[in-house]
């Protein structure tokens, strides 16, 4: 298995000496990691699966680097990579972080630069940035809104969350020479007032928002409560469409994604090769079981990157990609890898509207679901959210395989939402057989803070406290707690991290997990932030603005020796 090309030579040497012209370059802000845990690794591998020549420009900063792939025959992929790129530059507290070599406001710059070596060549935005800055968004650096990410980069399209059906369909259109973005679910374009559907809702404008902050709330509230909608949003004298959201992926399909062939390896040729590579060396063998998470939690990007629905793949194919790493001399999984681990198979019954769509990755057509009730988006607790043990049976037949290959184990690292696992009690014992120290994320105790989270009451964290110690005495265990807690998150005061302070001091949880608040593009939180009141409930919201208290709240909870790094 080799990586697929970085520049128009290897493109000969992987692709034939016929090879002239890649088909598809995917510009990234981050190094390049052909591991399924990376985006861009997936769609390049898609892509490549599906005939099409891909190239793959990672980290570029001269022009030189940006040309080593030539000119695509349809477009450029663009993505900051895995972190938006603000986020990459900045601690909590604006502090510059070093060995970063994606640019702050990565996609304009990587637009820019395209456009300008590569005149009249199609663009196409996408990945964790794109998608959160696709609407009217305060940036925290800036402490402004900015406009919409296609207005500031004049890239010609964005497809967002989950791109891969989104882009074989873009493909289908380049190659018939018939493009219409109006079909594309996922994708985000420029539209002419003419063009304007009456039946789409309309967003308030930029300008409305920059005006009234009550503007950019129902901004963020409208695109919360209606995430399967699609809207159109006015700025300056022009329009953006976005089309509805892809459907979560099917089964079948997500199989078919992650059993593609990956070298799981980073690029020998990568920038700061020796610090990446300590970054990724134990994620390598880390397994994807799914993606997607309906905590809903008010600070969270995952709902807005992955969706709210989980997508999952089948036991059959986890089972048969573990087998295949303990086959070929592996001996340990480090984990497998899902935003919300106990989520894993579960799924929302109001989704009853079934519907026929094509499905490029398996070139067949599939069923998808629809939603037609409104909801709350209050999934946690919500009678129409089904739970499942699913993740049960995948690890029984991990354990089968642990028989069959001596000397071979799992480690499962990714959290669990403790308020949720004490309705799966018995997942809750089979999980902990595979841990070595549990994450969860109560992030906080008090529950004026908890609410404008909209994470679970501090109750039920004590509930789970009782049930994990019961837990490790039946096991005859002594397994670590790491919990997650944030400071100076909307409505947190110096009070309340001195109230959950007592909280841990109290209950004899070490804590050395805890995070300042960033405001990050698109979030309920950020919103508040911004605004001083809560989204929803328009009630007004006490914001720790200064760094000195941000960094007052951290410190309250963290004990002087493991602070790290005092700026965030």
């Amino acid at each position: 298995m080799s990586f697929l090309p970085i520049h128009l030579q290897e493109g000969k040497q992987h692709y034939g000496l016929d090879f002239s012209q890649f088909d598809i370059i995917f510009i990234s802000g981050d190094p390049y990691y052909d591991h399924p845990l990376s985006g861009m690794a997936i769609l390049s591998r898609l892509l490549d699966a599906k005939g099409y020549k891909v190239g793959i420009i990672a980290q570029p900063e001269t022009d030189e680097e940006f040309q080593v792939c030539g000119k695509p025959k349809y477009f450029f992929c663009i993505t900051s990579g895995l972190l938006d790129s603000s986020v990459a530059n900045y601690t909590p507290m604006l502090r510059k972080r070093e060995k970063v070599l994606v640019p702050e406001h990565a996609l304009m710059i990587y637009t820019q630069k395209v456009k300008q070596l590569f005149k009249g060549c199609c663009t196409v935005l996408g990945g964790v940035e794109a998608t959160i800055r696709r609407f009217t968004h305060f940036d925290y650096p800036e402490n402004k809104l900015r406009r919409g990410i296609l207005n500031d980069t004049k890239a010609d399209i964005l497809l967002f969350s989950n791109a891969e059906r989104s882009l074989l369909n873009l493909l289908d259109q380049f190659k018939t020479g018939k493009t219409d973005f109006f079909a594309i679910n996922g994708a985000a374009f420029r539209i002419q007032k003419e063009q304007i559907n009456p039946t789409i809702r309309v967003l308030p404008s930029f300008e409305e928002c920059v005006a009234a902050k009550s503007a950019f709330s129902l901004l963020t509230r409208i695109h919360y409560l209606l995430p399967d909608d699609p809207f159109i949003e006015p700025c300056g004298a022009g329009f953006i469409q976005h089309n509805r959201p892809a459907h979560p992926l099917r089964e079948e399909e997500m199989d078919y994604i992650y059993g593609l062939p990956f070298t799981r390896k980073l690029h020998p040729l990568s920038k700061n090769f020796q610090f990446n590579q300590e970054m990724v060396g134990k994620l390598q063998n880390s397994v994807i079981l799914g993606r997607g998470c309906w905590g809903s939690c008010s600070f969270c990007v995952i709902p807005l990157v992955q969706g709210k629905e989980v997508a999952k793949r089948s036991t059959k194919s986890v089972v048969k990609e573990i087998e295949t790493l303990y086959a070929t001399g592996e001996k340990k999984i480090n984990d497998l890898t899902l935003p919300t681990l106990n989520m894993y198979g579960s799924r929302c019954n109001l989704y009853t509207i079934p519907e026929q769509i094509y499905s490029p990755l398996i070139g067949q057509n599939i069923e998808v679901y629809n939603k037609k009730e409104y909801c709350n988006q209050q999934c946690v607790g919500c009678k129409n959210r089904v739970l499942s043990d699913d993740l049960f049976p995948l690890l029984e037949a991990v354990e089968q395989l642990h028989q069959k290959y001596s000397g071979t184990s799992l480690e499962l690292r990714s959290a669990i939402r403790h308020d949720i696992i004490l309705d799966q009690k018995k997942l809750f014992r089979k999980i902990m057989q595979f841990v070595t120290r549990l994450k969860i994320a109560p992030e906080h105790i008090v529950d004026s803070v908890l609410k404008q989270m909209n994470k679970a009451t501090g109750q039920a964290f004590v509930e789970f406290l009782k049930e994990y110690e019961m837990v490790n005495k039946e096991q005859g265990t002594h397994k670590n707690l790491v919990p997650y807690f944030v400071a100076a998150h909307p409505g947190s005061t110096v009070e309340d991290m001195e109230e959950l302070k007592k909280f841990c001091d109290d209950q004899k949880l070490f804590v050395n997990l805890t995070q300042v608040f960033t405001p990050t593009p698109g979030t309920l939180s950020t919103a508040a932030y911004y605004t001083g009141e809560n989204t929803f409930t328009k009630e007004k919201v006490y914001v720790a603005r200064t760094f000195h208290e941000r960094k007052q709240q951290k410190n309250i909870l963290v004990a002087p020796e493991e602070r790290g790094d005092e700026n965030g």
